[in-house]
Formats: C-alpha cells, sequence, structure tokens
C-alpha cells in the first residue's frame, strides 16, 4: 500500500520540477547563441530608439533657482540653493548643512567652525563657475579648499555637495 502512493508522490515530484525548472524535447539542441538575423517584424526597426544622453559638458541647463539635498541614513545632511544664469552658477548657498545633529552653519566650536569655513570655500569656488565644468573639480577639493586633511575628510564632504548640485540639477528649476 506504501509503495504505490510513494511511486505516484515520486512522480508527482518529478513531473513538477519539469515544469517549473524546464526540460528540452529529445533531439532539440539548446541554443545559446544569439540570432542575428534581421527581425521579422518591420515595426520593431521604425521605432525610434531614446536619444542618447549628451555628455556633462555638451549639456545645458535652463536658467533658474535649483534646490537639491544629500541624504543620507534618514537625515537630511547637505541642502543647497543655487542659480544658474547660461550654466553659470550665480549664486549658491547651503540651506542646510549638518552632521550627527551637529549644524556646521552655527558653530558650536572651533572645530565645527574650520569644518564650516571648508565647506563655505566649495561654494566660493563654484560661483561664477560653469556648473558642467566645476563640479567635476570637487572630487579634488584639496586643489581649492584649505587644511584638507584625513580627519577633516574634506573629500567625503565635497562629494555630498557634489551629491546635492547633481540631485538639483536632476529635479530640474524650482524657481523661475
Amino acid at each position: 500500500m506504501k509503495r504505490p502512493f510513494l511511486l505516484g508522490l515520486l512522480v508527482l515530484l518529478l513531473a513538477g520540477s519539469l515544469a517549473v525548472f524546464g526540460c528540452e524535447a529529445p533531439g532539440e539542441v539548446a541554443n545559446d547563441e544569439i540570432d542575428e538575423a534581421e527581425p521579422e517584424n518591420d515595426a520593431v526597426e521604425d521605432e525610434a530608439a531614446p536619444a542618447p544622453t549628451p555628455p556633462e559638458r555638451e549639456r545645458s541647463y535652463e536658467d533658474g533657482t535649483y534646490r537639491g539635498v544629500f541624504i543620507d541614513r534618514d537625515a537630511v545632511q547637505v541642502n543647497v540653493q543655487f542659480v544658474l544664469e547660461d550654466n553659470i552658477i550665480t549664486d549658491i548657498g547651503y540651506r542646510l548643512l549638518s552632521h550627527r545633529d551637529m549644524d556646521y552653519l552655527e558653530p558650536e566650536d572651533s572645530a565645527t567652525e574650520a569644518l564650516r569655513d571648508q565647506h563655505m570655500q566649495i561654494l566660493e569656488y563654484l560661483e561664477g563657475k560653469d556648473i558642467r565644468e566645476s563640479l567635476v573639480d570637487l572630487y579634488e577639493p584639496g586643489d581649492f579648499v584649505e587644511d584638507v586633511d584625513g580627519f577633516s575628510g574634506a573629500t567625503i564632504r565635497a562629494n555630498k555637495v557634489i551629491s546635492a548640485v547633481r540631485d538639483g540639477l536632476n529635479r530640474g528649476v524650482y524657481v523661475y
């Protein structure tokens, strides 16, 4: 009595496995090569392919005021606002600048004040420059931020500013 039941269960298990994982019919050979033949449906050829995104330096942004943020661990750390006129940053400032509940815009001690000053140097560097060319310079903040060292982490903060500015550009104009 147990043998027919177990045999039936085994057949069901095998059939289910074949259905789930698939099986090629006997005599068929799998063809993993990509078929390079022309598509049979002419409509596929007529569909317009999306235009490639231009390199950042060739891209042009609308004139207006932009806002962007860098968020880490569900906390906004950098919030910037900037104005673009013909891709030139004419006005940029922090709306929020903090880390671990420490407000860098209102420093409590000399260490926090030094960190705020480095952040301000990042914005001063961008002011009056073409956003398409100057934003990549922030990856090397040692060229324009004073007192860059391992402790202060100016490179990490510059990356946060890059992310916030890019976020603003991706969101588009906040105010025309």
